[in-house]
């Protein structure tokens, strides 16, 4: 065996037991910290073209998450996103209901950023009716948008047999006209009452009679400007005079289009050019009055006639729905076996929305069955037999995409009230690119005047500061990236910070070990005395430090809070190597030296 080697493990054997667990203690430490930053070193390693590759190759795209997943999360400032407050409708309810609303907005929104897969949201209270969400690296703000503001409430809605609309479109023709100007008295006088259960007819059988029922509608193709689609969908000329009086005459139903045979389910269509129209007098208050039991809902999606032709189906439904997504247990986006390259949301019930469900599909096969979603109808298919075992699909022109939001709403839950956003703002990944530059750029090059300091000032010693100085970062790092705790700005700062109290503990360290070396004792002594008195001070000071960061902790929120996290940690760290590690060196350097020099 070499000298040296034999020399190095004899030096090991005479080191007391206390000396050789701080030394293993120290060195598991720094291996385990420089292991758990590994995946952080991977992730700086893939450029910004490797992941806009692997966005079409999934198994890397995969590898890249795993690897991010292990990495420090950086805050919105560092790594852009979105940053959102929702207000939180509640006006007519108590002081107790809305704190109550409040609360389960939070957590469904909660829910649903979690199902999103974003790593590192928050989401806090503000006030008595605002939610703050925050979501780092966000690249689709309108999908994230959509996903968190959408209400999402699922029900299923009996599609009403089509002789029943003609009456309908009449009353509201007529309600919107002003021949009712109580709207709620003329309710109470003559009610529509159409929720009554209709023989089943064949759908040739539905398509004939609804046009018989809808032909006061349309007596003369010529009075009529809707009794030809194409006419109808004609909106880049002004509306002729007899149009404007048909429509002004019938306020409602000549703003939609009637096609028997289109749809099975409608032969009701609303021009995409009078959707908000027509959605804004379906939401008048004097609607649901005159529809009593009923209500009329336009389909999500619009259907394209070629030629730039767009509409939308409107149904006449039942307003009590016979199940609502409250019974849901699960829903998954799924490929359309139907439509080629095509998705829909695959979904279960619970036993007891199983038991309604198949129940309910046995009594009425040959009627069809909305799909409802927040008022809007996706699909309203034909029952074609009793459906056990609580188990259905949502079809509609989905994406893949589409799909898995669908499906990943519906698994959250419905928000118990409205909420429209208050507040938005985006911060792109160039700047926080831009931010990180500058913050690390700030905190190298304040290390670096600080390391030549030590080491121009105190020599050798200074060397093991530095020692203590760069483990001390990449343990606090090592502490973020495991903890999965986020790095902001803020947090920067508190690293930089950090670096200046771990120097000033040393500096005490090697100021105590000058004065014992003026008093003419051994540099052994000089040691274990220069650290048995700064130990104390720099405990003290360290300590009130740490309360101030977690006061900050606990009561800050944001950029605050960001700070007081990389200080509190900074401050237990710097400890630790002050006063274990640094200790760990100069004691095993210095062993069996009597009254010789110290370069300190």
């Amino acid at each position: 065996m070499p000298a040296g080697c034999r020399a190095s493990i004899g030096s090991w054997k005479n080191m007391n037991r206390s000396l050789q667990i701080r030394a293993g203690l120290t060195l598991a430490v720094l291996l385990l910290s420089i292991y758990g930053l590994l995946p952080t070193f991977k992730a700086l390693s893939i450029s910004g073209a490797d992941r806009e590759a692997a966005q079409d190759d999934p198994e890397r795209m995969a590898e890249i998450a795993a690897i991010d997943a292990g990495a420090i999360r950086r805050g919105l400032d560092l790594k852009g996103g979105m940053y959102l407050v929702f207000e939180v409708e509640q006006e007519g309810m108590t002081a107790a209901e809305a704190e109550d609303a409040l609360l389960r907005v939070k957590e469904i929104l909660y829910n649903r950023v979690d199902r999103y897969g974003v790593s590192e949201p928050e989401i806090t209270t503000f006030g008595s009716s605002r939610i703050v969400v925050k979501l780092p690296g966000v690249q689709d703000p309108e999908r994230a948008k959509n996903l968190l503001g959408t209400t999402a409430q699922l029900e299923f809605r009996v599609v009403r047999p089509q002789e029943d609309i003609a009456e309908v479109l009449e009353k509201l023709d007529a309600l919107f006209l002003g021949d009712t100007p109580d709207a709620a008295a003329a309710a109470e006088e003559s009610p529509v009452d159409l929720t009554a259960d209709e023989p089943v007819e064949t759908e040739t059988e539905l398509v004939e009679s609804t046009a018989d029922s809808t032909a006061d509608l349309t007596p003369d193709p010529a009075a009529d400007p809707f009794a030809d689609i194409d006419d109808v969908l004609n909106s880049d000329q002004d509306l002729a005079a007899d149009e404007a009086a048909y429509l002004a005459e019938h306020p409602f139903s000549g703003l939609l289009a009637v096609q028997p045979g289109l749809l099975s389910s409608t032969p009701l269509l609303v021009p995409e050019i009078n959707v908000n129209r027509v959605q804004e007098l379906l939401d008048d208050p004097r609607t649901s009055l005159r529809l009593r039991g009923l209500e009329l809902q336009m389909a999500k999606d619009p259907i394209n006639l070629g030629n730039g032709q767009l509409v939308r189906a409107l149904f006449l439904v039942d307003a009590k729905p016979i199940l609502t997504g409250d019974q849901l247990t699960d829903a998954r986006s799924v490929t359309d076996p139907e439509r080629p390259g095509g998705w829909q949301v695959s979904f279960s019930l619970n036993n007891r929305g199983g038991r309604t469900f198949a129940k309910f599909t046995g009594e009425n096969v040959g009627r069809f069955l909305a799909i409802s979603l927040d008022g809007r109808i996706p699909s309203a298919p034909v029952i074609q037999g009793r459906i056990p075992g609580g188990q259905g699909v949502i079809q509609g022109q989905f994406t893949n995409t589409e799909a898995s939001d669908l499906a990943l709403l519906l698994r959250a839950g419905a928000l118990p009230t409205d909420i429209y956003i208050a507040e938005e703002r985006t911060v792109g990944p160039s700047l926080g690119r831009d931010s990180i530059r500058m913050g690390v750029s700030a905190a190298l090059y304040g290390s670096l005047m600080v390391i030549v300091f030590i080491l121009i000032y105190y020599r050798l010693s200074g060397l093991v500061t530095v020692v203590a100085l760069v483990s001390n970062i990449v343990i606090l790092m090592a502490i973020l990236a495991q903890f999965d705790l986020v790095l902001t700005l803020p947090g920067i700062a508190g690293i930089i910070l950090t670096v200046g109290m771990a120097v000033d503990a040393n500096v005490l360290i090697n100021e105590r070990i000058r004065e014992e070396l003026r008093k003419e004792k051994t540099i052994r002594a000089s040691v274990q005395s220069g650290y048995a008195n700064a130990t104390r001070t720099i405990v003290d000071a360290n300590v009130t430090t740490l309360i101030a960061g977690g006061i900050l902790l606990w009561f800050g929120t944001g950029p605050i809070k960001g700070f007081a996290v990389t200080l509190s940690i900074g401050i237990l760290t710097s400890m630790f190597t002050a006063l274990v590690m640094t200790r760990v060196i100069m004691e095993f350097v210095t062993r069996g030296q009597g009254r010789q020099k110290m370069s300190i």
